[in-house]
C-alpha cells in the first residue's frame, strides 16, 4: 500500500506553495494502547481518550475511556452497554430516558487552523450510531465537520424523507452563540454526499478529508476527489455560506463577521444522538454484540499546511 504521507494531496496549495506534512498533529497508529478507565493520553501525548471537555455526549451517549484503543495499526472506538445504565436527554422540548450507549471520543492535544489540510482513512461502524470526524474550537462556537455517517445498514436507519443514511455521508459546519444558544448549520442539499459507485459506506475504508482554506472557503474531499466546496460568507442564490446570521461576529454585524478563524480541536468520535434516538434509531442490545460492526476504526490521520516552496 502507497506510503500514507506521500499519498498526494488532493487540494491546491497555491501559487508558489507546496504542502509540508505536519508530524506533530498526524497520526498511522501504528503502536498499542490498550483500554484504560481513566483520562491519559496516547501517541506521544497527541490523543486524549476523551472529548475535549467533561461532556460526555449528546442523547444517549456515555464516552467512556475505556471506548478508545490502538492495537493492529488501527485507532478503534468501541460500542458497549451496562444493563441497568440509563440517560436522560432532550427530545423536541420534552425529556426522555433511555438505555446509555457506552461510545468512544478522542480530542487532539494540540489545535490546528487555516490554511490547512486535514485527512483520515475511516471505516465507518455499522451502527445507528454516529461516526464522526470533525473539528470544534476550545470554546464551542466554531466547527467543522469533515464526515458525519450513520452507517447502519438496518432498515430503521433510513430515515428522514426516505434517505439512506448508510450510503450518505454529511459534510457540514457549525457556527454557534453559546448563551443564549444558538446555532447555524448550512441546510443545503450539497451537504449530504453520496456516491453510486460506493454503496454502503461501512462496507470499506474510505479517505475522508477537508482543506480549511480560509475562514470563509471550506473544500471537502472524499478518495481524494474535490466533492463539496463553500467559497463565499453569504447566502448565495440558494446556497447556505459560512455565517449567514453574522453568529461570529461579537456584535451580530454583518461586517465584523469572522468566519471560521479560530484553531480548533482535531475530535474522533461516536455518539448516539439526540434526534436519532428520540426516534428510536439507538442501538438494540443484540446489535451492540456484533463488536466488530459497532466499532469505528481510523487507520491513520494525517495534516499538512502550505508553505512557500
Amino acid at each position: 500500500m502507497t506510503d500514507w504521507k506521500l499519498i498526494p494531496v488532493p487540494a491546491d496549495a497555491g501559487t508558489g506553495k507546496k504542502w509540508e506534512f505536519q508530524s506533530d498533529v498526524s497520526d498511522d497508529f501504528e503502536y498499542t494502547f490498550n483500554p484504560v478507565t481513566t483520562k491519559t493520553t496516547f501517541g506521544n501525548g497527541k490523543w486524549i481518550n476523551f472529548y475535549h471537555n467533561g461532556w460526555d455526549g449528546p442523547g444517549l451517549t456515555k464516552w467512556k475511556h475505556e471506548n478508545v484503543s490502538v492495537s493492529g495499526g488501527l485507532l478503534e472506538l468501541k460500542t458497549t452497554r451496562v444493563d441497568g445504565e440509563t440517560k436522560s436527554y432532550d427530545y423536541g422540548g420534552n425529556t426522555l430516558t433511555g438505555k446509555a450507549t457506552r461510545l468512544g471520543a478522542v480530542s487532539s492535544s494540540k489545535q490546528i487552523v487555516y490554511p490547512v489540510y486535514i485527512e483520515s482513512r475511516i471505516k465507518i461502524a455499522n451502527t445507528v450510531c454516529t461516526s464522526g470526524a470533525w473539528m470544534l474550537s476550545p470554546d464551542d462556537t466554531q466547527e467543522i465537520d469533515f464526515m458525519e455517517a450513520w452507517g447502519g445498514k438496518a432498515a430503521r436507519n433510513n430515515v428522514v424523507g426516505g434517505r439512506q443514511f448508510s450510503k450518505t455521508i454529511h459534510l457540514s459546519h457549525h457556527v454557534f452563540i453559546r448563551n443564549p444558544f444558538e446555532d447555524y448549520q448550512p441546510a443545503d442539499i450539497t451537504t449530504w454526499y453520496t456516491d453510486s459507485k460506493v454503496g454502503d459506506w461501512t462496507d470499506a475504508y474510505h479517505r475522508y478529508g477537508v482543506y480549511w482554506k480560509s475562514p470563509t472557503e471550506l473544500e471537502y474531499y472524499i478518495d481524494g476527489k474535490l466533492v463539496r466546496s463553500t467559497n463565499n460568507l453569504d447566502t448565495v442564490g440558494s446556497k447556505d455560506g459560512i455565517d449567514p446570521k453574522s453568529f461570529t461576529s461579537p456584535t451580530k454585524d454583518k461586517a465584523t463577521r469572522t468566519g471560521l478563524n479560530k484553531a480548533m480541536d482535531i475530535l474522533i468520535t461516536m455518539e448516539d444522538q439526540n434526534w436519532r434516538a428520540g426516534i428510536g434509531c439507538t442501538p438494540t442490545d443484540e446489535e451492540i454484540k456484533d463488536i466488530d460492526g459497532n466499532t469505528m476504526k481510523i487507520d491513520w490521520i494525517r495534516i499538512f499546511k502550505p508553505v512557500n516552496k
